[in-house]
């Protein structure tokens, strides 16, 4: 049976328990960036903050670093000047970690362009590395078609320079170094790239490692990292003109392919959206499916999930569909997706795979905007529904994860975390709780953890007339919490551990 799950709201006192820092003694200043430091296995290994202190000149701007441990500990901080170029905005991209290094990367681009995304021809990276053994900031480096340049670009006819780049390049960390990541601009009246070939992986003083040719063909092919750790590198890349998509797991250390896999082309029965993890001596890829059309998959039209398995040459170990109509009694579902008993359906949010072999979808209920003769009502989001598979990939049971309705929102869904050496997980939600004296809505903090398959649901006011509170993710067993307060002297962050 479905089993719904009870809700404890826990009304916890912030100050118990907490490891907090103030934000107005770590910095002054107006804060541009604060992101978590990821180690390349995806646990924490501290938060990045960068503030902006004041312009220098019309073409510099001064900046302050500061780098906190997963406890909340300062560790470094510093100041940087950067280049400021006149008509073009910024906006600093999350930071990452390289060994004891962290490469720190701003993306520039004309502020009334930013809407086109990579369409833009006036848009481009710059680099920095921060070495946090001496707390020292490197000189500025961008990268340029096929080379690495030191310095910052020079401001006289930017314009003209950049649009003639092929490429937006930045740097994405592996263990001891980085992929250089080519983003295509978009050819001009069209969603597709030009043409890219190659991924190149760089040592952290910025020689080239090696490289990967994943199109010698030099056709129009989308990309994207798919998954990434010590040992493998999952590149997706779709072909525009074959509609194929291969995944080609690469060795990190040697750029050499151990396989490629082809999850779907034009004679394929389905379209897959998915998550693929590689575990020691197998690869995992989960999603759903919607029947194939070369537009590619379309939730609206989803036919259920799947599970593949693949050994480490690449042979398919275990291969199987599951279609609604199978749920039975377990979920009460429509043929076409629809939940019989309101009309939803169901929008994939998160897929877990656990080292047991066991599998979990975790999935929203969702309902697109309704359109009648005068009227258009607005898309909805509900309940979150959890659908659990064990490892032969038979449904075991939906549990229910209550919440209010939002209106306008594609999801309320916020993060995961794998825990317990990955038998685990923990995801964290947003709800719109209404008072019932006030009748006010204000919003809770949802925390559901699944440990061997049994599940523990707790809510957290997150705002309230003195304050607004953003969560962040922390080390295991702990959430970092973000206040900001109508007194910004009084703002501060803090760790508060998560009852599991």
């Amino acid at each position: 049976m479905r089993k719904i799950i009870t809700l404890f709201v826990f009304f916890i006192s912030f100050l118990m328990n907490s490891q907090i820092s103030s934000l107005a003694e770590l910095a002054s200043g107006d804060i541009q960036l604060f992101n978590p430091i990821y180690e390349i296995d995806k646990n924490i290994y501290g938060y990045f903050m960068v503030v902006k202190l004041d312009n220098v000149s019309e073409a510099e701007q001064k900046f302050e670093y500061i780098f906190l441990d997963k406890n909340l500990n300062k560790v470094a901080n510093g100041e940087f000047i950067d280049a400021n170029y006149k008509k073009y905005a910024f906006q600093f991209i999350t930071p990452e970690k390289i060994g004891n290094k962290i490469i720190l990367s701003k993306i520039y681009y004309k502020s009334q362009q930013q809407f086109f995304g990579n369409n833009s021809d006036y848009k481009f990276v710059a680099n920095r590395t921060l070495d946090l053994s001496t707390n020292k900031m490197s000189k500025p480096f961008y990268f340029e078609n096929d080379s690495v340049i030191e310095g910052e670009r020079v401001a006289k006819k930017l314009d003209k320079r950049i649009k003639k780049n092929i490429f937006i390049q930045y740097p994405l960390a592996i263990d001891d170094g980085y992929l250089l990541f080519k983003q295509s601009k978009l050819l001009k009246n069209s969603f597709q790239t030009k043409k890219i070939a190659t991924l190149e992986a760089y040592n952290i003083d910025n020689s080239k490692k090696w490289q990967y040719n994943y199109n010698p063909k030099e056709e129009i092919v989308n990309t994207r990292i798919e998954f990434l750790n010590e040992e493998t590198i999952v590149l997706w890349a779709k072909n525009f003109r074959t509609k194929s998509q291969v995944l080609h797991l690469i060795n990190p250390k040697t750029g050499e392919a151990d396989f490629k896999y082809e999850i779907e082309n034009k004679k394929s029965d389905y379209n897959h959206f998915y998550k693929v993890r590689k575990l020691k001596n197998r690869t995992v890829i989960v999603g759903m499916t919607s029947k194939y059309r070369s537009s590619g998959f379309d939730f609206k039209k989803a036919t259920g999930f799947f599970k593949i398995e693949l050994d480490n040459k690449g042979n398919e170990t275990f291969k199987k569909y599951f279609k609604w109509e199978e749920a039975g009694s377990l979920l009460s579902i429509k043929k076409n997706g629809k939940l019989k008993e309101d009309g939803y359906r169901l929008l994939a949010k998160q897929f877990f795979i656990f080292e047991d072999g066991s599998t979990a979808f975790l999935t929203e209920k969702f309902k697109d905007t309704q359109y009648y003769v005068v009227v258009a009502l607005a898309p909805k989001t509900t309940d979150f529904l959890m659908l659990n598979f064990n490892k032969e990939f038979t449904l075991n049971n939906v549990e229910k994860i209550e919440k209010d309705k939002s209106y306008y929102s594609s999801s309320d869904y916020l993060y995961s975390q794998r825990i317990k050496e990955g038998n685990g997980v923990v995801f964290f939600y947003r709800d719109y709780k209404k008072d019932e004296a006030t009748k006010k809505k204000n919003w809770v903090l949802g925390i559901v953890t699944v440990i061997d398959g049994k599940m523990n649901h707790e809510q957290i006011p997150m705002s309230s007339e003195e304050h607004f509170i953003t969560p962040y993710i922390a080390k295991e067993g702990y959430i970092l919490l973000r206040e900001l307060n109508k007194d910004s002297d009084h703002d501060e962050i803090r760790l508060e551990k998560l009852n599991y």
